[in-house]
């Protein structure tokens, strides 16, 4: 079996260090000292052993005009001490001398591991020279002495040790320069290929996983199985938690996957032993999966039943539990794609394709490709039809119950299409919202319609009330309240003669900072709706918080309130409720008599419907007034 996992290591602070330590090394500041032959030089020490009479009268003198100070030894007695305590920068030593165990005393100090300083051996014939120089003397000089002489050559030969000492210093700097580098080399190439967060293999590097996992198929004739797993609402954990939380929700999802690897591979090591995977976390909040699975594809079910179970589970993050749904597509070697980057992109389909039906698993089939390019295919027309106005505004009147008069206009978004048709907002909102134009969507709609608005009041076509819905993406943009406030000023608009209907689904959540911003817009003079009420997960005890005005009873009620008394009483207990809040309600999707008689009979006060119209162009909806 073979688990492909790493850790992203980061950068040890003491190996920076090292490294820049053993760059500036290389500058051998003791080398360029020696080089420099100015008579202002510190004094270089020699120990000098001989018994040589004219070494105490001349060899001193001589070696002090060469910038040594000397130290005379005329015995050998104890010389290896001698030279250890002098710490000299040259050696000078008489060739017939001898050491320990009659053996030549420069033998012994050339020798002795512990001192480096270079000897020069003063020598009587030329096989003394010949056997000092075999032995490894720096330098030979044979007599009759001439002093200055070897007081030259002694400071040539410390100058040429220093020198030699330093570039091996600096050979030693540069090679541990290299290997700090190659390590430093090392830690990125890990850093780039590895998401920091989780730890796991980043896309780019999945893809090479998987480019690796399919020549292990080709050879072994088995079949590479490529997951995608990504989890509905996650951006919601985001808002609710903040990065920092959702980044450790996202560690222990990749510690989740992984455990479901081990398991796996702990199963296939005692059946045939041979199995490849791999997890990576390649897009912010989505993970991959690939592994090599039988051919009749047995273990591939079993891995989807595991991953699923696991990721069901919720994760507790401190003291707050999540609780994820999960959405896994997979895709197939040989069998969906014959190379890396589409295998993934057919998994990636197959998983928005689980995300389009709630959650739960797919297998990639071609019918995911073409949602997929339906999808890439509307995004663009969308952008086109907003640039070039293909997007326009309906508007469908709001009434008074009791006496039918016309009390209000939503103003609804419509893209008609060549034929005469038209793409509804419920297929084409959500994909302004992933692909960033919802706020610009907005920006139009509300534009759009207090423009309308204010025609009309010019044309003395009084209406009280222009309605337009608003998506929580552009309540959270920032600048909504400077959005309203200048299209109100634009168009010379009253504030209370707008409403803004806010979807339940995305407003009733408690947030602070939502709440803020709705009070915001409540001092600027604003209406607010919350519109779609009863279809929200949310609780009803969120209402007192809200600064709203009004209430609109989701259709999904009133069309089954005549047949379903369930459906009758839970519209009475909503006009109850906002009767009691103090909020005027507003049932939507009124299209039958007996509909209307009953929302009278209840005291709602307004409704909107088919009954009265469906939603008109500008032109058209001038017969209300």
């Amino acid at each position: 079996m073979t688990l492909l996992r790493h850790g992203a290591g980061s950068a040890e602070p003491d190996d920076d260090v090292d490294l820049t330590q053993s760059i500036r090394s290389l500058e051998v500041p003791g080398a360029l000292a020696v080089v420099d032959d100015g008579a202002d030089a510190d004094m270089y020490r020699a120990l000098l052993f001989s018994r040589d009479s004219g070494a105490r009268k001349w060899g001193s003198r001589w070696l002090s005009q060469a910038g040594f100070e000397t130290e005379l030894r005329r015995d050998a007695a104890d010389a290896l001490e001698n030279a250890r305590a002098a710490d000299a920068d040259v050696i000078i030593v008489e060739a017939a001398l001898r050491g320990s165990g009659d053996a030549a005393l420069y033998s012994e100090l050339i020798g002795a591991a512990d001192l480096s300083a270079p000897v020069i051996v003063l020598c009587n014939s030329s096989r003394e020279m010949t056997a000092a120089l075999d032995a490894g003397a720096w330098d030979v000089v044979r007599k009759p002495l001439e002093w200055r002489l070897v007081g030259s050559r002694a400071r040539c030969a410390v100058r040429a040790h220093a020198l030699i000492r330093e570039a091996q210093r600096a050979r030693s700097a540069a090679a541990r320069a290299l290997e700090l580098a190659d390590s430093a080399r090392q830690r990125l190439r890990s850093r780039e290929a590895f998401e920091p967060v989780t730890g796991l293999p980043n896309k780019t590097r999945f893809i090479d996983l998987i480019k690796r996992g399919m020549k292990a198929v080709d050879r072994d004739g088995n079949v590479l199985a490529v997951f995608v797993i990504g989890f509905n609402r996650f951006r919601l954990v985001i808002e609710a938690m903040g990065q920092e939380s959702a980044d450790l929700v996202l560690t222990e999802i990749g510690n989740k996957i992984n455990r479901c690897l081990q398991a796996a591979g702990e199963v296939s090591a005692r059946t045939d032993g041979l199995w490849t995977a791999a997890a990576a976390s390649i897009d912010g909040t989505r993970f991959g999966v690939m592994m090599t699975c039988s051919s009749d594809n047995s273990d591939l079910a079993e891995m989807q039943q595991n991953l699923l179970a696991a990721l069901s589970q919720p994760v507790q993050v401190a003291s707050q539990i999540v609780h994820l749904s999960a959405c896994v597509g997979v895709a197939l070697y040989p069998q969906d794609a014959g190379d890396a980057h589409r295998l993934l992109q057919r998994a990636e389909n197959a998983m928005r394709d689980a995300q389009s039906h709630g959650g739960g698993f797919r297998h990639y089939c071609e019918r995911s490709d073409a949602a997929a390019a339906r999808k890439l295919k509307m995004e663009h027309m969308l952008h086109e039809a907003l640039d070039r106005g293909g997007i326009t505004v309906a508007y469908q009147p709001i009434t008074h119950t009791a006496t039918g008069r016309l009390v209000a206009a939503e103003a609804l978004l419509r893209w008609p299409q060549p034929d005469g048709s038209f793409i509804s907002p419920t297929t084409f909102a959500p994909i302004a919202e992933e692909c960033g134009l919802m706020i610009r969507l907005g920006e139009f709609v509300l534009d759009e319609a207090c423009r309308q608005f204010a025609r009309w009041n010019r044309k003395r076509r009084r209406l009280p009330l222009i309605c337009v819905n608003v998506s929580k993406i552009q309540l959270m943009s920032g600048d909504f309240v400077q959005t309203v406030a200048g299209v109100l000023e634009r168009h010379a608009i009253e504030p209370e003669c707008l409403e803004l209907e806010l979807s339940e689904r995305g407003v009733l959540s408690g947030a602070q900072d939502l709440v803020s911003m709705l009070h915001e817009l409540r001092r600027l003079g604003v209406r607010l709706s919350i519109d779609d009420f009863g279809t929200g997960d949310s609780a009803i005890a969120y209402l007192k918080e809200m600064p709203v005005n009004s209430l609109k009873i989701d259709r999904s009620y009133i069309g089954g309130m005549v047949a379903d008394s369930k459906d009758a009483a839970i519209v009475s207990a909503m006009v109850a409720l906002g009767q009691r809040l103090d909020l005027t309600v507003v049932a939507e999707g009124v299209e039958e008599p007996e509909q209307l008689a009953m929302l009278r009979e209840l005291d709602c006060e307004l409704f909107q419907g088919f009954i009265v119209s469906r939603p008109v162009p500008p032109g058209k909806f001038r017969k209300f007034f």
